[in-house]
């Protein structure tokens, strides 16, 4: 099941929004369930640290009476959640200029100054949001994601050859099939993000789904674009075993 929260800080259009997505959900019968609405992006945030969703749209008002505001707290989401969907409601329709300087992914902007149009609005929002939800269960293709700079990239499993240490201190360089980027991380923790990923040698850790060949006198593995990488004696003895069987 989805799971959707609603952050709006009047009372009267956080019960409204309430309400209509409400009977949205009920109405069209829509796998979802609506989890939290209050008025304090930081509780909404707390409940995001606590449960840590699988699954979520996030209803949020962009003028929020508070430190940090819909925006900004749509930036902490897509930190953590680059694949949440966002639905922003303002009374401020220029304000939709921000989430675009943001770099932030909307999946509508929904003007509450229409009330009459909110039922229908919602309605096809959070189709949509279903609708992709589902597409994204139905990819085959595994995804992990890395922070590179201020942003979250999600990066598919099948584009990436190899990790290796960075002579950037606490920093992993991720070589690609089209390029390479770096990113924060200990190369020690990279096989936890699949099980594809292999630690080879004490500089590499290799996905094995993109290897191409093993040389076990040289101790060197070949990837699928010919990039080499160097591999430990220990480390060959187990792929030779593995390769072979």
């Amino acid at each position: 099941m989805i799971s959707v929260y609603i952050c709006e800080d009047a009372p009267k259009q956080l019960e409204q929004i309430r309400k209509t997505v409400n009977e949205v959900i009920v109405d069209n019968q829509l796998d979802m369930g609506l989890e939290l609405f209050c008025s304090d992006p930081w509780q909404l945030w707390q409940e995001i640290q606590d449960h840590r969703p699988d699954k979520a749209i996030y209803i949020l008002d962009i003028s929020l009476n508070s430190d940090i505001n819909g925006i900004e707290l749509a930036t902490k989401i897509r930190s953590q959640d680059v694949r949440s969907k966002i639905i922003f409601v303002t009374t401020h329709s220029e304000l939709s200029l921000l989430v675009f300087k943001y770099q932030i992914e909307a999946l509508d902007f929904i003007l509450k100054d229409f009330p009459e149009a909110l039922y229908d609005r919602f309605k096809r929002a959070l189709q949509v949001a279903q609708t992709r939800f589902e597409a994204d269960a139905s990819d085959t293709n595994e995804y992990i994601q890395v922070k590179v700079g201020e942003m979250v990239r999600s990066i598919n499993v099948n584009d990436i050859l190899f990790f290796e240490s960075s002579p950037n201190p606490h920093k992993i360089v991720m070589h690609l099939n089209d390029g390479q980027l770096e990113f924060y991380g200990l190369l020690k923790n990279v096989p936890t993000m699949n099980p594809a990923f292999y630690k080879c040698h004490k500089s590499y850790v290799v996905n094995l789904s993109q290897m191409s060949s093993l040389d076990r006198h040289m101790r060197v593995i070949t990837m699928i674009n010919g990039e080499t990488v160097l591999c430990s004696l220990q480390a060959t003895r187990y792929l030779a075993k593995k390769f072979n069987n």
